[in-house]
């Protein structure tokens, strides 16, 4: 995998790592149902830059669609995220 670059000063020395809580911090898309045969958590990785010290944060894509395209996880109405 090519290294990324910072997005706020450009640099590419950026330090993996793995976000974390009390718990295990997880992304949850807005519509999928909180409980389903799988859970509609996604894990969350990421990189800090050494330069800068802005951590990028990125999820598991085959995650998301797994949840994404599993029949009666939508939810029927779609919320608009806090913020919006």
């Amino acid at each position: 995998m090519k290294p990324i670059a910072c997005p706020s000063c450009g640099e590419t020395n950026l330090v993996p790592g793995s976000m974390q809580s009390t718990g295990t911090l997880h992304f949850r898309p807005v519509g999928v149902k909180f409980m389903t045969f799988h859970t509609a958590d996604i894990a969350i990785t990421g990189q800090m830059c050494r330069s800068c010290g802005l951590i990028v944060m990125r999820g598991d894509l085959e995650k998301l669609q797994l949840v994404q395209s599993i029949p009666g996880t939508q939810e029927k109405s779609c919320p608009t995220p806090p913020g919006r």
